[in-house]
């Protein structure tokens, strides 16, 4: 057990010298102040980048209600042109009508026409005497005359009604003809203006997406870098605070130490014994006082807490590195109040009383080591300054 203890006191005694390694005049490794400069550069670059993405973002938010306003103008004018369409189809549907009726009723009389031409060919020039001469009276004479002349007249009547009824239905084809074209001429030109505007539209929001893409890797490195530079800000601080730390480091050969519980009865000293759990012979290398659980325990001296454990035998464990090589262990605690890495005060609580590991009640165990080597802690207390030998 005596070499187990030793061996983990030379394990943390080396831990401490790691606080005087690398440092430089002014207590801190010569290149962390320039990485933290860099880092805070790099930080407010990349800040700038995305301050101005998210300028440039703004900017073409301010185009996309345009955008929006064109494409909401020319759907409204897709759907005038729409209905306008449906009401020129319905006026195209009454034309085409009327244009079927002005083409039949040419038709008909196109051939009514060439009926009665094909019958007077047939009954050639002479039959019209016939029939005048086939008279029985002068009044029945005049009566066939009257009827013939009506007759030709009717048929004079009827290729002039041909005529007209022809040069309407041209007509009509032709507004039918033109309507169509002035009808499709309307639709494409909505058309295009309402795909326009969708492009235009859909230029915008490929714009906007360019840019949130954009914002958020500008965003990212930021983040990034802003955790580098917080990373190296507090190294360099833990170090500036170690410095100021080593410099002042309380404890020494030469000094005392503050009694870790105050008013504390001193319950028993170094030196060899039974163990009082195993009853085996042991080395008692450090000082036991009595205290009740939850007792604040305080740091003996000013220093850095280099171990913050728990041991098989001695329980939840605290070592401080004090100056000079000097150490300090707080044995069977019941909690902890520090961390490693953490600056202590003389006097400041680090833990509390209690009866972890091997223990036979609530106690703190007390030991202070000089260059890993356990030494009675009472030679701070007034008695000599003596390794322990047993």
């Amino acid at each position: 057990m005596k070499s187990k203890i030793r061996s983990f006191f030379a394990l943390i005694f080396s831990l401490t010298l790691i606080f005087g390694i690398g440092l430089s005049a002014q207590g801190l490794p010569r290149n962390i102040d320039d990485d933290v400069n860099a880092a805070q550069q790099e930080l407010e670059s990349a800040s700038a980048i995305v301050r101005e993405v998210a300028a440039e973002l703004a900017e073409i938010r301010k185009q996309l209600p345009i955008a929006e306003a064109k494409l909401k103008k020319a759907r409204e004018q897709l759907a005038i042109a729409k209905e306008k369409d449906r009401i020129a189809a319905e006026k195209l549907t009454e034309l085409e009508l009327q244009l079927q009726i002005t083409q039949k009723n040419y038709d008909d009389t196109r051939s009514y026409v060439a009926d009665v031409a094909r019958s007077l060919y047939q009954e050639g020039p002479l039959a019209t005497l016939e029939i005048l001469l086939g008279s029985t009276d002068p009044i029945d004479f005049n009566q066939k005359l009257m009827d013939m002349q009506t007759y030709i007249g009717n048929q004079n009547v009827k290729l002039a009604q041909l005529e007209t009824i022809k040069v309407q239905l041209q007509t009509e084809q032709a507004a039918v003809a033109a309507q169509k074209v002035i009808l499709e001429q309307q639709k494409a030109e909505a058309l295009t203006v309402a795909q326009r505007a969708k492009d235009a539209e859909e230029e915008v929001l490929k714009l906007i997406a360019r840019q949130k893409a954009s914002l958020a890797r500008a965003e990212s490195e930021r983040e990034s870098t802003r955790k580098r530079y917080e990373q190296l800000k507090a190294e360099q601080i833990r170090l500036q605070q170690l410095a100021r730390l080593r410099a002042g480091l309380g404890g020494n050969m030469a000094g005392e130490l503050y009694w870790p519980v105050p008013g504390a009865r001193f319950s028993q000293g170094v030196g060899a014994r039974r163990h009082p759990v195993y009853g085996y012979r042991s080395c008692h290398t450090g000082i036991d006082l009595a205290g009740s659980t939850g007792t604040p325990v305080a740091a003996a001296a000013t220093g850095i807490v280099t171990a913050v454990t728990t041991l098989r035998a001695y329980g939840r464990v605290i070592v401080i590195a004090h100056n000079g090589g000097l150490s300090t262990m707080y044995a069977h605690l019941s909690r902890f109040n520090v961390t490693v890495g953490q600056g202590i005060a003389v006097g400041d609580t680090i833990g509390y009383v209690g009866s972890s590991g091997w223990s036979t009640g609530p106690h703190l165990h007390f030991e202070v080591h000089v260059n890993a080597t356990p030494y009675n802690p009472m030679g701070w207390f007034g008695s000599p300054k003596t390794p322990v030998t047993c």
